[in-house]
């Protein structure tokens, strides 16, 4: 966090005072144009460019039998409901939001200061948190793919891939293709996304540089168009596509997206939303792939003689392309950008991502609150039934206030009341959603979680003169700069309850508009099996999954999707099954991993963890996922002290636990050539498999563990000692699994003494194991790396040191040191026990070494030559710059400095100091003593820069 509170928190404290004070008028507002845009005001007097009007296309008014703009299709033609590739999941489908745009809000990101002549976040780091980044990786991670899976189309208003990686092929260039009947291609003279210089400037609108072509449509396929990157690393990518929208256009485009797990086709009505970056799905690409494997495909089969038009094809979300002399782009991740940015990028002209002209260029922080706004109004259809919806994070002036807020618009400042002229409808959205924010952290995460009434206020982000086309609401989540607060923003949990919660209020909004039944998407199955069901088939089961039954429009899923994947990677469309379970064919020898999905009339919730065979008549061997936890501890501090931002925790799923595990551990035992079934342990306390089913070896696995996640239950240690006892071999690995029993009940200790055969000593080891020169086995293992965040594997966190007990022997070693890193035993069958996670070793090749060594002292064949290594393990998944994940929250809370005394008189209080923070931004409405108590701040913070003393 900061290291100069008296200068970051006065931020949040200024913006309080704004709202409060009404002395008089004594300071002219080109003193405080700067940190007015900390607050988001709109100083009075401001002149906006006139918003822009209907789009050329845009000739009529929508109607409820109009397409939407983009909707899946079967590969037989017919209209699909299935799901999206990737992980996570994005899904299109019908659900409860079908025929509905919800436009979508990340409030905060990165910017350009021109004081500090850098790229700055807007809202500080308070307690290892950052407004700026929460608000873009709940939306992107979990309240996008949630409302895209009840069958909504989400346009947002920032990046929302966090994939640092971009490519981006345009039409006519490198990497584009045109095969079949080409006849059929005709120039135009609508202009269409071009190559924009590097960096991009302030004026540069790139869907104005370059050209478009249109190709006329057959009623069956006779030419196509091919977009095929070189994809530069493995990983998954959103997919977007952009277009020249007109009246001639056909409403469905058949674009056939080509992954690492087949192909994903898609309809897309390309009379709406052209001319800007429209999202088909996230899905998983290896690097270098061939164009039949990594590519996108437009053919022209659509009703006869209209047209489709033939313009870019973007793969990822890439890093800050716009910049100029004086500031270069921001050397981060595009998601981190303000919406300034990413409005510009996306197509929309300058009075819509620069509306006060000249001087919006130098105050790009105002300018990025109107354009989220302004964005969503220039992009929206007239009959287009959308809201705007905007996530924030609050600020108080003392850092004791804490819960949750929603704002409409309103003439009057943030006092507390309610005084709605917005746009119709945004009050009734506002309370259906609060009272499901409340109604659900409430009943899931604190029963004590404040909510507060609906408030207005002259807010940029939902006044109407940016954004007079649909209700608006912006909600503040939580404040920030609490402790309690802040700690729940930490926890994925809470993220994922107000996320869901923000999704099923819209569904109850609209539902209770059209007067219609509530149906919500159900929730991800836990309780999952693979196995080998007889010679040749193999078959997935799973329960059904929990759900609360008194929450309104709770389905019963109606179906499940089942997912499958021949590396655990790419996925397929899926297969949709009314029965809680699913069986194939499958060759002896083949591998095959799967997740599953349920579906209601709600649409479909998240997938399952991962769950794999590898076919053959007599399966020696389990794999069992024991790795559910997802918390705080889990997130990795990101170094960004050149942005005097410390290290703020990340909570990146995929970087955290995003439930695919498994794989690694089935490739490391296909490597040995032995079959295997799979399960997560939620699916053996359901009674749905047994270590005891007749296994010779059991690999179970908890992650990265705590005190709180690692241990197995009773009653997974009686099966496992059963197991044992009866000759079965046992791998049981994870971070802290050990001193979880260490410090258990008197079983838990039993079971690490009787079983395990090991003890817990003390020890600071390094990311790095090896065989002990004269140990029974592993002696010859060298050179096995473990991640510490930022190598693509899994980050290791605190690893246990273990002592051998009775009957154990040190077979591992931390490298270099005498501490000892895996304990074996014969105390029935072989065990070995690992202090740390097995899927963070970084090396796959490793990884197959080490489990067949573990398979040959238990007597199975030797394999044969060593698996060479994944290009993979080299890459940096989503973190570059982790600091070290730590057991405990690496940024405990402590004080901050008292802020510097400023000497002002008494204000008469509107609203109590201690509730009023809206930090998020606001339009007009302050009195003209703010302008004075805001000259006195600017200067005094201004005089402190430049004696050198001050950081923002």
């Amino acid at each position: 966090m900061s290291t100069d509170f008296s200068w970051t928190r006065p931020v949040g404290v200024l913006c309080a005072l704004l709202w409060t004070s009404s002395l008089a008028w004594a300071a002219g507002p080109s003193v405080a144009q700067e940190e007015v845009g900390a607050c988001g005001l709109e100083p009075p007097g401001v002149e906006y460019l006139p918003a822009p009007g209907p789009r050329a296309h845009e000739t009529r008014r929508l109607s409820a039998s109009d397409a939407p703009v983009v909707r899946r299709e079967a590969r037989d033609g017919a209209a699909g409901v299935s799901a999206l590739a990737g992980v996570p999941q994005t899904r299109v489908r019908t659900g409860a939001l079908s025929g509905k745009v919800v436009y979508l809000s990340p409030g905060h990101g990165f910017y350009r200061d021109a004081s500090l002549e850098r790229w700055a976040t807007q809202r500080p780091n308070t307690w290892a948190v950052v407004e700026d980044f929460i608000s873009a990786e709940v939306l992107n991670q979990y309240l996008l793919p949630m409302l895209m899976g009840a069958g909504a189309t989400v346009v947002p208003v920032r990046e929302p891939d966090l994939n640092p990686n971009m490519v981006i092929v345009d039409e006519g260039g490198p990497g584009f293709s045109l095969e079949g009947d080409t006849g059929l291609v005709r120039a135009t003279d609508q202009k269409g996304w071009g190559p924009p210089p590097s960096p991009m400037g302030n004026g540069v609108e790139p869907f104005t540089l370059g050209a478009t072509q249109v190709l006329v449509t057959t009623t069956v396929p006779t030419a196509t168009a091919t977009w095929a990157p070189v994809v530069p690393a493995d990983g998954h990518y959103n997919v977007y596509v952009s277009y020249g929208s007109d009246a001639s256009r056909t409403t469905s485009a058949h674009y056939v997206v080509r992954h690492a797990g087949g192909e994903s086709h898609f309809r897309v009505n390309q009379r709406r939303h052209g001319g800007t970056w429209v999202l088909l799905g996230r899905f998983y690409f290896h690097a270098n792939a061939a164009p039949t494997a990594a590519s996108v495909v437009l053919m022209n089969d659509a009703e006869e003689g209209a047209t489709v038009s033939l313009d870019a094809v973007r793969f990822g979300g890439g890093q800050g392309v716009i910049g100029d002399a004086a500031q270069a782009a921001l050397p981060r991740p595009r998601y981190e950008e303000a919406a300034r940015y990413h409005v510009q990028f996306s197509g929309a002209p300058f009075s819509v991502y620069a509306p006060t002209g000249a001087n919006a260029l130098s105050n790009e922080r105002n300018a990025d609150v109107t354009s989220r706004a302004r964005f969503a109004a220039w992009l929206h259809e007239e009959g287009e039934d959308a809201v705007y919806v905007a996530w924030h994070t609050n600020a108080s002036t003392s850092g004791t206030v804490v819960g949750t807020e929603g704002y409409v618009y309103g003439p009057n400042p943030v006092d507390g009341t309610l005084d709605f002229t917005g746009v119709p409808g945004s009050d009734v959205l506002a309370r259906a959603l609060l009272d499901e924010l409340g109604r659900d952290i409430r009943r899931e995460v604190d029963p004590n979680w404040r909510v507060r009434n609906l408030r207005s206020a002259n807010l940029g982000e939902v006044n109407p003169r940016h954004n007079p086309e649909m209700p608006s609401v912006l909600l503040e989540v939580a404040y920030h700069d609490a402790v309690s607060d802040s700690n729940r923003l930490k926890e994925p949990e809470f993220r994922r309850v107000a996320a869901r919660a923000i999704l099923q209020g819209l569904i109850k909004y609209f539902a209770a508009r059209d007067g219609v039944a509530v149906h919500l998407p159900p929730e991800a199955p836990a309780a999952v099996v693979a196995r080998n069901a007889s010679a040749g088939t193999v078959e997935v089961r799973w329960a059904a999954p929990v759900a609360n039954p008194d929450e309104e429009g709770r389905d019963a899923p109606s179906a499940y999707r089942v997912y499958q994947s021949v590396d655990g990677k790419g996925w397929d469309e899926g297969t949709e099954v009314p029965q809680t379970s699913f069986s194939l064919p499958l060759a002896a020898g083949a591998v095959r991993y799967f997740r599953v999905a349920a579906v209601s009339e709600g649409g479909e919730g998240f997938p399952s963890a991962i769950v794999g065979v590898r076919a053959g008549q007599t399966p020696p061997a389990l794999i069992v996922n024991a790795f559910e936890r997802l918390d705080s501890a889990l997130a990795c501090g990101v170094a960004l002290d050149a942005y005097d931002l410390e290290a703020p925790l990340r909570v990146l799923v995929e970087a955290m636990n995003d439930g695919t595990y498994v794989r690694r551990h089935g490739e490391a035992v296909a490597y040995s050539g032995l079959a295997f079934d799979s399960a997560t342990s939620a699916a053996v306390a359901a009674g749905l498999i047994s270590p005891g089913g007749g296994y010779a070896v059991v690999d179970w696995f908890t992650g990265r563990g705590g005190a709180d996640g690692a241990r197995p239950t009773r009653a997974e240690q009686d099966a496992l000692r059963a197991f044992v006892a009866g000759g079965g071999h046992l791998l049981l690995s994870g971070s802290q699994v050990a001193s979880a029993l260490a410090v258990g009940t008197a079983d838990d200790k039993a079971f690490l003494a009787d079983i395990l055969r090991a003890s817990v000593s003390g020890g600071t080891p390094p990311l790095a194991v090896e065989g002990i020169a004269g140990a029974d086995y592993l002696s010859e293992l060298t050179g096995v790396t473990l991640d510490d965040g930022t190598r693509g594997a899994y980050p290791v966190g605190v690893t246990d040191v273990l002592t051998p007990a009775s009957g154990g022997a040190a077979v591992l070693r931390y490298t270099g040191t005498d501490l000892v890193a895996g304990v074996a035993s014969v105390p029935g069958g072989q065990v070995l026990l690992l202090g740390l996670p097995f899927e963070a070793v970084v090396s796959s090749a490793a990884r197959a070494r080490l489990l067949s060594a573990f398979l040959v002292r238990a007597g199975f064949p030797a394999p044969g030559t060593p698996p060479a290594a994944d290009p993979a393990d080299a890459g940096s998944g989503l973190l570059s710059g982790c600091v070290a994940p730590r057991g405990l929250d690496p940024h405990p809370p402590k004080p901050p400095e008292p802020p510097e005394p400023i000497v002002v008189d008494v204000l008469p209080q509107f609203y109590p100091l201690g509730d009023s923070g809206c930090g998020c931004g606001a339009g007009g409405g302050t009195g003209a003593g703010a302008w004075l108590l805001l000259g006195v701040i600017v200067q005094l913070r201004r005089a402190r820069r430049r004696a050198g003393h001050g950081k923002r």
